[in-house]
């Protein structure tokens, strides 16, 4: 016989399978401390609390880990499977494994989970998990199963793996910015900016239209490798060449490197990478739009010269219409830099001619920002720095912030940049040295008319010092000098600060003619200002005159001639948001200048002076400058700069006094000369200065501020004897005032007679 259980003991076993079924699971709460943070230690388990009690953790159990209170700690080892009901993660908490584990609950949370250890941790998600925290990879490989929606991706350590398991569905509800990501199932990504520097695998890859994915974004390793399906209703960018096998739907595909694809759909393609002639930026078994039968394709970067380029390769080209984005129409199109986009049986065909695009010219309003956007388009059409900034980097960072200026419509900005690319305040330095020429025949007239003192067709006084003319005057003298062009509307002016001095002698050589020579050396410091110019440096100078008057009765003949070297050394800056560069320049340059002067010399009143001369005067001047050409050094955008010369005629009518002054007071008679002239100028009066960048086979001129052609010169000095065979002090103050320039002199010197 069988043996039978009584009824009573079948009764007692039926009640003990009800409780066991209809049992409730506990709500544990995370309580491990640095001593003990095992997840599990059976039933010695003590890392847990229920209801305020230590509780063991079992099965299907409901956990939380809320924010850590001192000793409690927010690392958790896990060395096994684990089965929870729900898992809600409220704060930053990290997942060790010591061991491969797995994690099977509902998750939610406002948290973020970290996984750390070496080990494999696979987070199995159980249905109804549509708020999961946010996941973070420390270390080791991270695996998702079930159907998930997590907050994001914070963040994933070099060298650590993000599994998307076949079967899995899971989405990721704000950015996700990961390493390596391996997906076999499906991953979503639903808004937000994602990174990835690589995207492996057979499954699916969803980028949703609110979220953007971009691959390699930090890394020169990046691939999409995917022989399942991606799609982004948003932006999908690549900026490594891509081998895709899979299928590649995308409403906007940037690609900065070109790709190889098996099938390609997308609404805008946009080519980022330095078209070929030889290979194709894309290359496509099956080539098609999602909306059907249209496709926008966008060239975001152009090529070296003119021709044709292949730019998209496919099988089957199918009848899909390709089209040219509005920003490829309005940058090349319109500039006339590509002229026609064909589809042939081998693929999409641009051809482009660089050569006379003027993209940047029509953008541009000033003289010299024409200039210099001219030479920038060139630079574009010939050489193309922004396809490979390695090879011209600042280059391509100026057409980086050219473009943005553009793109927001800052013109005046652009404007700007240009002109100091193109070195406007170059155009500036033959006109400061051309004024340096002209202040030493200033200089040494003044020398001249100063020393000689009193005139022959008036006996002077017999105390006074000018009374005998004498047979040789040595001098030497002290000078600064101080020159400013303002600029005007957008053309640079300069200034110039000059300090140096003077050493000459004059000789008696016929009763009526003196003859002399004198050397100057000056050393300036030379700045441009104004719009579109950042430089400064140095102009010295050295000069080498001679000089002669006669004296014929009451009329006077002044003839004086000089030669100058000038050597000019200066740093030019190019600024610009997020970057710069700076150019030094080296050249000499070389003046010439003539003066003659007559005078009429005629008696004053000595009521209140006691002896006294005044002179209507009238004076030409010719001179003639020129800076040698040279080339700029220290960048790629370095200039070369053609030479500059100028030619000009200088007349002066006015009046001189001179008299016999301060015997009370200085207790000697010291001679005063005091000058008032009317200027003007003829010839160019503007600076210019023809400049290219070498090995584009263009050049611009550049302009400066102009000087007006009338102006007023004035001028007071003084020669004051020192007692006989002690020789006299000379001081002089000489301004020059035009609408936009003025020059002010002053002169510190000692003379001696014998």
């Amino acid at each position: 016989m069988k043996p039978r259980l009584t009824r009573s003991l079948q009764r007692l076993l039926a009640v003990a399978v009800v409780c066991s079924t209809f049992a409730q699971a506990d709500n544990l709460t995370w309580n491990g401390d640095a001593t003990d943070n095992v997840w599990n230690t059976d039933a010695a388990n003590t890392n847990w609390q229920s209801d305020g009690s230590a509780a063991p953790f079992a099965t299907g159990d409901n956990v939380t880990f809320a924010t850590p209170v001192a000793p409690v700690v927010n690392t958790v080892q896990v060395g096994e499977n684990l089965q929870a009901g729900t898992m809600t993660v409220n704060d930053a908490y990290t997942i060790e494994t010591t061991a491969e584990s797995a994690i099977s609950a509902q998750f939610a949370g406002t948290g973020t989970l970290s996984k750390a250890g070496e080990s494999l941790l696979t987070l199995q998600a159980a249905e109804g998990t549509t708020a999961g925290p946010a996941l973070a990879v420390e270390a080791g490989n991270l695996a998702l199963e079930g159907t998930a929606t997590y907050k994001g991706l914070n963040s994933m350590a070099d060298g650590t793996q993000l599994q998307v398991k076949e079967g899995a569905d899971i989405t990721f509800a704000t950015a996700a910015t990961g390493k390596d990501a391996v997906v076999q199932g499906a991953m979503r990504l639903a808004s937000g900016v994602s990174t990835f520097n690589a995207v492996n695998g057979s499954g699916t890859l969803d980028v949703a239209q609110n979220a953007t994915l971009g691959l390699a974004a930090d890394s020169a390793i990046g691939t999409l490798s995917n022989s399942g399906t991606v799609t982004a209703a948003g932006n999908l960018l690549v900026e490594n060449a891509v081998e895709n096998g899979g299928s590649v739907s995308a409403a906007r595909l940037i690609l900065n490197n070109g790709g190889n694809f098996t099938t390609l759909k997308t609404d805008e393609l946009v080519i980022g990478s330095d078209i070929s002639k030889t290979t194709p930026s894309v290359t496509s078994g099956t080539l098609g739009a999602m909306n059907g039968d249209s496709m926008e394709l966008e060239v975001a970067r152009t090529v070296r010269g003119s021709g044709e380029y292949l730019v998209v390769r496919a099988t089957d080209m199918g009848d899909t219409n390709y089209t040219l984005s509005q920003q490829t129409i309005d940058r090349y199109r319109n500039a006339g830099f590509l002229t026609d986009m064909t589809q042939t049986a081998e693929g999409l065909v641009l051809t482009l001619d660089t050569v006379d695009n003027g993209y940047y010219a029509r953008n541009t309003f000033s003289p010299n920002g024409r200039a210099g956007a001219r030479l920038l388009d060139r630079v574009f059409g010939n050489i193309d720095p922004q396809a490979d900034p390695t090879r011209s980097p600042d280059l391509a960072a100026v057409l980086d912030a050219m473009d943005a200026y553009l793109e927001t419509g800052n013109r005046g900005a652009a404007d700007a940049l240009a002109a100091n690319v193109a070195g406007a305040g170059l155009a500036n330095l033959n006109t400061a040295l051309r004024g340096q020429v002209e202040r030493q025949l200033r200089a040494i007239r003044n020398r001249m008319t100063s020393m000689q003192g009193g005139m022959p067709c008036y006996p002077p006084d017999p105390k006074a010092p000018m009374a005998e003319p004498l047979r040789y005057t040595l001098w030497a003298n002290a000078e600064i000098d101080y020159q400013n062009l303002r600029g005007e509307n957008q053309l640079p002016g300069f200034k110039l600060h000059s300090i140096g001095g003077t050493a000459g002698m004059t000789m008696l050589a016929a009763p009526e003619l003196t003859v002399g020579a004198a050397f100057t050396g000056m050393a300036g410091r030379l700045s441009s200002k104004g719009y579109g110019t950042n430089a400064s440096g140095d102009l010295d100078a050295y000069y080498a005159s001679i000089f002669m008057r006669k004296d014929s009765g009451c009329v006077q003949h002044s003839l004086i001639g000089t030669v100058g070297w000038a050597d000019f050394n200066f740093k030019r800056r190019v600024n610009f948001p997020g970057g710069g560069y700076a150019t030094r320049g080296t050249t000499d340059g070389l003046g010439l200048g003539i003066m003659y002067e007559v005078a009429r010399t005629y008696k004053l009143s000595e009521d209140s002076i006691k002896s006294a001369w005044w002179q209507p005067v009238f004076n030409v001047s010719y001179v003639h400058s020129k800076v040698d050409g040279f080339t700029e050094t220290g960048s790629d955008a370095a200039l070369r700069v053609g030479k500059q010369d100028s030619n000009n005629v200088i007349f002066g009518l006015g009046a001189r006094m001179q008299g016999i002054v301060g015997e009370q007071f200085l207790n000697t008679p010291a001679v005063m000369e005091a000058r008032v002239l009317g200027k003007a100028i003829a010839g160019g009066r503007r600076g210019k200065a023809d400049v290219s960048i070498p090995g584009v086979d263009v050049s611009s001129t550049v302009s400066g501020s102009e000087s007006s052609a009338f102006g007023v010169e004035l001028g007071i000095g003084f020669n004051i004897p020192l007692g006989q065979e002690y020789g006299a002090i000379i001081t002089d103050f000489t301004a020059e005032f035009y609408q936009d320039q003025t020059s002010v002199n002053g002169v510190l010197g000692y003379r001696l007679d014998f």
